[in-house]
């Protein structure tokens, strides 16, 4: 009994179980408080042309910020290195959630006409 309890206090252990529950439960559920609709929306908001161009505008920014402040202090490439990782992380988003929820390809301006 003593080794349950001391079980139930570690977080990694708890935080493991919670995480499993939160990923079992949104396996069963059904479309629970119309969440398809929604995340249909935000994936083809995030998968608009609009928004890649400027997440791309952010990305080449980003690279000329890189090569012109690398110049002047070395260790500034790890500074750039995540923003430039979640910049194209971001680029990729609707592409791969896209593949994984295989979520209908309406666009977010019809969605917001209706």
């Amino acid at each position: 009994m003593e080794r349950i309890r001391n079980l139930m206090h570690n977080k990694k252990f708890t935080m493991f179980l919670f995480f499993a529950v939160v990923c079992i439960s949104s396996t069963f559920a059904e479309d629970t408080f119309g969440l398809n609709s929604k995340v249909s929306i935000l994936v083809n908001l995030i998968s608009s042309p609009w928004v890649k161009g400027i997440a791309c505008i952010a990305l080449i920014i980003e690279c000329i910020g890189l090569i012109t402040a690398g110049r002047q202090e070395p260790g500034m490439f790890k500074k750039f290195v995540p923003w430039i990782a979640g910049t194209i992380i971001f680029m990729a988003a609707g592409t791969i959630t896209n593949k994984f929820l295989a979520v209908d390809n309406t666009t977010f301006n019809e969605v917001m006409k209706e």
